[in-house]
């Protein structure tokens, strides 16, 4: 599944379109009998204004998807 980014707005950095013309990527593909799931964010690689915090959230984000999938939770938990 890929989601092209062809706005956007991201206005706590200096390039605020800085996403435009990236693709956020998820891969799916089975591995012994479990689903396997990557993820590749192109275009956001060292160098660019928000490789470093959008790489923190996208961490997080995905720590919440695998926390969902496996334990019916998301996170934070509170």
């Amino acid at each position: 599944m890929a989601w092209k980014v062809t706005d956007c707005y991201l206005p706590w950095f200096q390039d605020k379109k800085e996403w435009n013309n990236t693709e956020v990527v998820f891969e799916l593909s089975g591995d012994g009998g479990q689903t396997k799931i990557d993820f590749t964010h192109i275009g956001l690689v060292p160098g660019v204004e928000c490789y470093e915090v959008c790489e923190k959230g996208w961490d997080g984000h995905i720590n919440t998807l695998l926390s969902l999938i496996n334990d019916g939770k998301g996170l934070p938990q509170e």
